[in-house]
C-alpha cells in the first residue's frame, strides 16, 4: 500500500511542475491530493521528529500561533478568516519537507515546470504581439479577462517566469544539462515574456538574479565585472526604448518617486506610496504588538482618507508591513526567521550560493506585494523550495 501512495505522490509532484504555471485551479488539487498522501503514508513520529530538527518550519508555526493570538487584542478582526485561508497553504511546508521525492522526480520536476514555463512564456509573447488572441477566446475554462499572459493573470505568470529563469540560469551555469542550447532558448524567450509585459516583480527578480551571477563569478575581476553590468543596462536601455509596455511602468514609477507619490497634477497619490505611508505612520503606534489579526483592511477603509475606496484591499502589498501591522515586532521577527533560517539550511548544502537565490528572490518580492499569502506564488515557492533543498548535488 505504502509502495502505491509513494509513486501516486511522485507523479503528483511532477504535474505540479506543469500546472503552477497554467492553472490555480488544477495546482490546488494536486496539493490536496499530495497532502492527502502525506497522511495516508503514516510515519507521524519519525515526521514529527524531522519537524522539531527544522528551525524555519517551526518559526512558520510560531508565525501561525500569533495569528490566532492575535485574535486577543485590536477591535479590527474582519478579514481573520481570509487570513486564515492564506496561512492555512503554509502548513504545506512541512508536509513536502517530510516527504520522499526521488532524485529521478526532483529533476522531472524541473523539467515539468521549465518546459511549461516555456510553453506559457511562448503563448504570452504571441498574445502580446497580436499573433494570436488570449487564449481564453478559444476555450471556456481560460479566464477571458487575461490580455497580457498566457494561462494565468500576468503578475503572477511574470513571477513565476522570473523564478524559471534563475533556475534555468542555475543549471546552465553550473553545466547540469547536457542541453545547453535549448537552456539558452528558454532563457531568452523567459526574459523577451518578463520584458513585454505590465508587471514589475518579475523584472525585479530578473534583474536580481542577473546581477547576483554577475557579482559572484567576477568578483576577482574587475574589469569583466564593469563590462557585463554595462551590458545589462544597455539590455535594460535597449528594452526600455524599444517597448513600450516597460517603458511607461518604469517612468510612471520614477515620477511617482521623484513627486513623493504624486501620480501628476488633480490625482490621488499612488495607491502604494499611500499604503507605506500610512502604514508606517501606524506602526510607529503599536509596533509591539500591533493592531491584531485581520485589521489591517477595516482600518484602512474606515480611517485612511487619501481618494482612494480600500474596501477590496486587505494588505498594504509589502508582505513586511503587512505582518508588522498586524502582529508587531515579534510577527515581523518570526516571518524573517523563517527566510532565514531556510538560507542557511540551503547554504550549507553543496551548491549553496546558488540554491540561495530563491529564498533571496522571494525576499525581496515581499518588498512589492504579500506574496508570501497569495496562493499560486506561495505555492509555487514551496514547489521550488523543496527543489533546492532535496536536490542532491552528483
Amino acid at each position: 500500500m505504502n509502495s502505491i501512495i509513494n509513486q501516486v505522490q511522485q507523479i503528483l509532484f511532477i504535474l505540479l511542475g506543469v500546472f503552477i504555471p497554467t492553472s490555480i485551479a488544477i495546482s490546488n488539487f494536486l496539493i490536496g491530493g499530495l497532502v492527502l498522501c502525506w497522511i495516508l503514508e503514516g510515519n507521524f513520529l519519525k515526521k514529527t521528529r524531522q519537524i522539531k530538527q527544522s528551525k524555519w518550519i517551526l518559526s512558520i508555526f510560531g508565525l501561525i500561533g500569533l495569528y490566532v493570538l492575535g485574535l486577543c487584542w485590536g477591535d479590527n478582526h474582519l478579514n481573520a478568516e481570509w487570513q486564515f485561508q492564506r496561512l492555512a497553504l503554509l502548513l504545506v511546508f512541512p508536509v513536502f519537507a517530510t516527504m520522499e521525492f526521488k532524485q529521478k522526480t526532483i529533476k522531472r520536476a524541473v523539467i515539468a515546470f521549465l518546459g511549461t514555463a516555456f510553453i506559457s512564456a511562448l503563448v504570452a509573447l504571441a498574445v502580446n504581439s497580436n499573433i494570436i488572441s488570449p487564449l481564453g477566446e478559444y476555450v471556456s475554462f481560460i479566464d477571458s479577462s487575461l490580455r497580457n499572459s498566457a494561462f494565468i493573470t500576468y503578475n503572477y505568470h511574470n513571477v513565476i517566469l522570473a523564478l524559471a529563469f534563475s533556475l534555468c540560469l542555475y543549471i546552465l551555469i553550473e553545466k547540469k544539462s547536457k542541453y545547453q542550447y535549448f537552456l539558452l532558448f528558454f532563457l531568452l524567450i523567459y526574459a523577451l515574456s518578463i520584458f513585454t509585459e505590465p508587471g514589475r516583480a518579475g523584472q525585479v527578480i530578473f534583474n536580481l538574479s542577473v546581477v547576483f551571477y554577475i557579482l559572484y563569478y567576477n568578483r576577482k575581476h574587475f574589469l569583466r565585472l564593469c563590462a557585463l553590468l554595462v551590458l545589462l543596462f544597455s539590455f535594460q536601455f535597449i528594452v526600455y526604448k524599444s517597448t513600450e509596455v516597460y517603458k511607461n511602468r518604469f517612468d510612471g514609477l520614477s515620477n511617482i518617486i521623484q513627486n513623493n507619490g504624486d501620480r501628476g497634477e488633480g490625482e490621488v497619490d499612488d495607491i502604494r506610496y499611500v499604503f507605506v505611508k500610512e502604514s508606517l505612520d501606524r506602526i510607529i503606534k503599536k509596533p509591539i504588538l500591533g493592531y491584531g489579526t485581520g485589521s489591517f483592511g477595516t482600518i484602512f477603509n474606515n480611517e485612511v482618507k487619501s481618494g482612494h475606496v480600500f474596501d477590496t484591499q486587505t494588505t498594504p502589498h509589502n508582505q513586511y508591513l503587512y505582518v508588522w501591522f498586524e502582529l508587531g515586532i515579534l510577527g515581523l521577527l518570526l516571518l524573517l526567521s523563517i527566510f532565514f533560517h531556510q538560507i542557511r539550511e540551503l547554504f550549507k548544502k553543496k551548491d549553496g550560493i546558488h540554491r540561495i537565490l530563491l529564498p533571496l528572490s522571494f525576499m525581496f518580492l515581499m518588498l512589492i506585494d504579500s506574496y508570501f499569502f497569495i496562493f499560486i506564488l506561495t505555492s509555487c515557492y514551496i514547489f521550488l523550495f523543496t527543489i533546492y533543498s532535496k536536490y542532491q548535488q552528483e
